[in-house]
C-alpha cells in the first residue's frame, strides 16, 4: 500500500487560510471597538474625579461653583489647589485618553500647569486652553450661571470640548453638578453627530443644536 505523503493538502492550507481571515477581520473589528469603551470609561472616570474635587469643596452648597467660563472653569481645580499641580496622577485626569489634540505631554505635564493660579485664570490667558480635553460652564456669565433649580436637577458642569477632533464619534462624555458622569451618545442628545468630525466647533456655546450644551465653552 502507498503511504501518504506528509503535509499539508492544498484544500487544508485555504481551509486554514480562511480560518486566518477570519480571526484577522475579527480582530480588526473588535479592537477599535474595544479601544474605544477603554477610552470611554476612562474619560468618564476622569469627569467623576474632577467632581468629586468640585463636591468635595462644598459647591452648589456651602460655596457657590466657580465664577469661569469653559476651561478656566475646568482649571479652577488646580488653580485652588483642589488638584495637585505637582502630582502628574492628579493632573492627568484633566485629559480624555481620546483626545490627540491636547494631551498632558503637549501641556509640558507638570511644568505647564506651574503658574496656575486664580490671577492668571483672571487674565484670561487664551493659552491655558490646551491644560486641559475638558470644556466646562459658562459660570461667569448671568445668563448661564447655574441656577438652584438646575442645580436640583443635575445641571452639566464639564463635557468632552469641540476644540480640535472630537475626542469620541458616537457622543460624548459629560459630567453633572450631581456628581454624575455618564458617556451620553447624540440620539440622546437630541442631535446628531458633528458634520466634520475632525473640526466639531459649535457643538459647543451659543451655536450649539442641544440647549443644555448653549452653557458649556471650550474657551476661557
Amino acid at each position: 500500500m502507498r503511504r501518504r505523503q506528509a503535509g499539508f493538502s492544498f484544500i487544508e492550507i485555504l481551509v486554514v487560510m480562511g480560518i486566518i481571515s477570519v480571526l484577522v477581520s475579527m480582530v480588526v473589528f473588535f479592537v477599535p471597538m474595544i479601544q474605544e469603551r477603554a477610552r470611554r470609561t476612562k474619560s468618564v472616570d476622569n469627569v467623576s474625579g474632577m467632581l468629586k474635587f468640585f463636591l468635595a469643596d462644598g459647591l452648589g452648597v456651602s460655596k457657590p461653583w466657580p465664577a469661569y467660563n469653559g476651561k478656566n472653569f475646568t482649571l479652577w481645580l488646580v488653580a485652588a489647589n483642589k488638584i495637585d499641580r505637582r502630582d502628574d496622577k492628579q493632573l492627568q485626569v484633566l485629559f480624555s485618553p481620546g483626545d490627540q489634540y491636547y494631551t498632558f505631554d503637549k501641556a509640558d505635564g507638570i511644568k505647564g500647569f506651574a503658574a496656575l493660579t486664580l490671577e492668571v485664570l483672571r487674565t484670561e490667558n487664551s493659552d491655558l486652553i490646551k491644560l486641559t480635553s475638558y470644556a466646562g460652564r459658562r459660570n461667569k456669565e448671568k445668563e448661564h450661571l447655574l441656577s438652584s433649580s438646575e442645580l436640583s436637577k443635575g445641571a452639566i458642569v464639564l463635557c468632552d470640548d469641540d476644540d480640535g477632533p472630537l475626542h469620541h464619534k458616537d457622543g460624548m462624555v459629560i459630567g453633572y453638578s450631581s456628581g454624575q458622569a455618564r458617556f451620553v451618545e447624540w440620539s440622546d442628545l437630541g442631535m446628531g453627530p458633528p458634520a466634520d468630525e475632525k473640526d466639531p466647533t459649535g457643538l459647543l456655546g451659543d451655536n450649539s443644536p442641544n440647549d443644555d450644551l448653549k452653557h458649556m465653552s471650550s474657551g476661557n
